[in-house]
């Protein structure tokens, strides 16, 4: 129906950490790669992945797995309200070290103060002295934090609503006794508003040691944290964050997995508004419901170039495997074809839309990486009108004409790594403004990103194993690409 495609649900709430819990559990897609992160032997894990790609989901995935728990307490927050509850006038890395950790103790105490019925009504309960820090060392930090509260209570700077002093002590006690608590607290968008400085950077990198300190000196505390990939490649050179490498956690869909993630969207999105249909019941227990479910809302299969082929193929390419963005999309196009009075999207919807859509992409890819290169536009536009597909050679020219003659070498990560274009090249690469592509052999065309080949378009020795580049499709048609 049209008015299916017209539904903001359909293909589900863009930001992951916005969704409803019950819904994200629906079509939340597995990865034997997130096991680790859900296992409480595991004390640090950190999501690392570009924006759009899941992070924030998987947070929120592993959150509510441990709110089912009877006893384990989850928090769950945002880097800014860790930044709010106190404010460290320092710039040294041990003080701000430090006061990370004053920051995610303090939120460890609001919480179990209001488990309590705790009134905290004093400011100077958010406040962790370094004695105390100092002695959670070695000890369980449920036991540590609940006797600072004893001792709070004793010193009559806790206001107590609807229990009194003996009632307040005796449930500490209880909580005090039950050994297999466990504390976890989930930290997103640490780096929401991070630009590259070096106060900036700082601040960054000394939060993830001091997520590593603090869960190595007390027991029973589990954090969870994101940062972008982009963020991690201009702070890795701080040494300390070598060790915490061994932490992350790197999310990236394949074809069949984005294809995976609409279906299961599209089918909780008819279940949830259709809970007495037969038909939506049968393909959800359906061991063969792709087609199926894709019918529901696209007009299959789609033509791509000389084949026929499924809407995740398409729908991936075009939205470089980041979930955010597939949504994006087919919501652009859910609306083209209700204005067209279609009842399913077809792949001429999409075509319509790309405009609009590519320059929603343009404005992404600005917003993520300007950090890393202040000339990023003037690079970006360069290309405007210009063609899609490069061999190495003429890549390089491009950049050496049309950049560095024009605006000098830029800076990319704050470093000037060499004096021609092939580092800006790499730059691009590594942003998904450029793929990859393979059409040599006998093999069938297939394109090649970052992830994949990390060392491509780096040393001389093999600067492009054969492959040509080609502009991300969702890019051309907002930068008139021919």
């Amino acid at each position: 129906m049209i008015t299916d495609l017209l539904s903001p649900q359909l293909f589900g709430n863009e930001a992951g950490e916005d969704e409803d819990l019950c819904l994200l559990s629906s079509y939340f897609v597995d990865k034997p790669l997130f096991k680790p992160f859900y296992s409480d032997q595991n004390k640090l894990m950190i999501a690392r992945a570009r924006k759009g790609i899941g992070k924030s989901a998987l947070l929120r995935k592993t959150f509510a797995g441990v709110c089912d728990s009877d006893t384990d307490i989850a928090i769950y927050l945002k880097g800014s309200d860790l930044i709010a509850l106190q404010q460290i006038d320092s710039d040294t890395p041990h003080h701000l070290i430090f006061g990370w950790q004053q920051r995610i103790c303090s939120r460890i105490t609001l919480e179990i103060g209001k488990r309590l019925k705790l009134a905290l009504s004093d400011d100077t309960i958010t406040l962790v002295e370094s004695a105390e820090l100092a002695g959670f060392k070695g000890r369980n930090v449920i036991g540590s934090l609940l006797d600072r509260l004893k001792l709070k209570l004793s010193n009559a700077e806790i206001e107590l609503s609807k229990i009194t002093p003996a009632d307040t002590t005796q449930l500490l006690n209880r909580y005090l006794e039950n050994k297999k608590i466990k504390v976890w607290v989930f930290i997103d968008d640490i780096d929401a508003t991070f630009i590259n400085t070096a106060d900036q950077k700082l601040l960054i990198s000394t939060f993830f040691s001091a997520c590593r300190y603090l869960v190595n000196d007390v027991d029973g505390l589990m954090i969870r944290s994101s940062i972008r990939s982009d963020v991690w490649s201009v702070i890795c050179d701080d040494e300390a964050m070598d060790k915490c490498e061994q932490y992350m956690v790197d999310i990236t869909w394949s074809t069949r997995e984005t294809g995976d993630i609409l279906k299961k969207k599209i089918l909780s999105y008819f279940l949830t508004k259709y809970p007495n249909s037969k038909k939506y019941q049968e393909m959800r227990i359906s061991k063969n419901k792709g087609i199926p479910v894709y019918n529901l809302v696209f007009k299959t299969p789609f033509p791509w170039g000389k084949k026929m082929l499924p809407p995740d193929k398409p729908i991936h390419i075009m939205s470089a495997g980041r979930p955010r963005w597939a949504a994006q999309l087919c919501k652009l196009a859910g609306k083209h074809a209700a204005t067209k009075n279609h009842s399913l999207i077809r792949i001429t919807d999409v075509s319509k839309v790309m405009d609009v859509y590519g320059r929603s992409r343009l404005s992404d890819l600005y917003k993520e990486h300007a950090h890393q290169c202040s000339k990023l536009v003037d690079i970006i536009e360069s290309f405007s009108g210009c063609q899609r597909r490069y061999a190495t050679v003429d890549l390089l020219t491009h950049i050496t004409n049309r950049i560095i003659k024009r605006f000098g070498l830029p800076k990319i990560d704050g470093i000037e790594q060499g004096r021609d274009s092939l580092y800006i090249s790499h730059f691009l690469f590594r942003v998904g403004f450029i793929y990859g592509r393979n059409d040599t052999g006998d093999a069938p065309l297939s394109f090649v990103n970052y992830d994949e080949r990390p060392d491509l378009l780096v040393s001389t020795a093999n600067l492009d194993d054969g492959l040509t580049w080609e502009i991300h499709p969702s890019y051309r048609q907002a930068l008139k690409i021919k």
